[in-house]
């Protein structure tokens, strides 16, 4: 159904629509929908998904050329910091961090959920021994990740992180993560999962001495993590850690999909008001003399 969906087509509802005289806020997916959902005015707002970050741009630029002012997007940075992009788009905003996820990760929400599926002594006691925090071996386990997917992406090395389609096969993260102490299991076996993965998918993979070598030089220049790390990387170790390591028995823990839901409830508005993101879209709704966000 999502393909038939086209930019122009989301863009042609738009406008078509005389009977909404609010804004549109033109989001990636669902769940970026149910996040920013929590938080906006909807008598005056009205999300629309795009399914995808370039479609999000499309239809902006679609709806610019044709002079309809009452929109504005909002779309994950990804790479954008590391690489020195910019945008170049009216009305489209980018989040502080890679993704929504990492935004939340980063905050109180990653502490209620992990309350809400393990008891707090066994985290206590994890913590301990690990000599570190959960969040910090999220991040770490991520960053590794991170640096693959970069380096795959700035040197074209043929490899593929996600299935095709959203009910397709998931990477297989417990091939280089370790289910019993959540410990990264290094380099080598990290390439090989990929590798894998990206068997028959249409991509030409570089060999694995090149993949390695890309690799360790993405790795040396030691980016900032927040813009690293992919959260749902994160959530599927995340996921790991409460269903194997902690052994959750919570009939809600069901999957990854399940940690990003929990965590988009999770997520707080005063959390949210703190990031640049929220500033700036606080300023648009002050220019643009709309009522954007809920009294919460």
């Amino acid at each position: 159904m999502e393909e038939y969906l086209t930019p122009h087509r989301i863009a042609n509802s738009i406008m078509q629509d005389v009977a909404f005289t609010g804004h549109y806020l033109i989001v990636e997916g669902k769940k970026d929908s149910n996040l920013f959902g929590r938080f906006i005015n909807h008598s005056n707002i009205r999300i629309e998904q795009a399914f995808g970050k370039q479609k999000v741009k499309e239809i902006l630029e679609i709806l610019n050329t044709r002079g309809f002012e009452r929109k504005l997007g909002i779309v994950d940075a990804d790479f954008m910091e590391l690489l020195g992009e910019t945008i170049d788009i009216d009305d489209l905003f980018v989040t502080d961090d890679h993704d929504i996820e990492i935004m939340m990760i980063k905050s109180k929400a990653l502490d209620d959920l992990i309350s809400i599926f393990s008891d707090k002594d066994k985290v206590t006691k994890f913590e301990s021994t690990a000599g570190t925090s959960v969040r910090d071996i999220l991040f770490q386990i991520g960053l590794e990740l991170g640096n693959l997917k970069l380096a795959n992406k700035l040197h074209n090395l043929g490899l593929v992180f996600k299935p095709g389609k959203p009910e397709g096969n998931q990477l297989k993260y417990k091939k280089f993560i370790c289910d019993k102490k959540l410990l990264y299991l290094g380099k080598e076996k990290l390439i090989n999962t990929a590798y894998e993965y990206s068997t028959n998918r249409g991509t030409t993979r570089a060999p694995k001495s090149t993949i390695d070598e890309v690799f360790e030089t993405i790795k040396a220049q030691k980016y900032n993590p927040f813009h690293l790390a992919n959260g749902h990387d994160l959530s599927n170790i995340l996921f790991i850690f409460l269903k194997d390591v902690l052994r959750s028995t919570n009939k809600m823990l069901f999957d990854f999909n399940t940690i990003e839901d929990c965590l988009i409830l999770a997520y707080s508005f005063s959390d949210f008001k703190k990031t640049v993101l929220y500033s700036e879209l606080d300023r648009f709704s002050k220019t643009k003399a709309v009522s954007l966000f809920s009294d919460i």
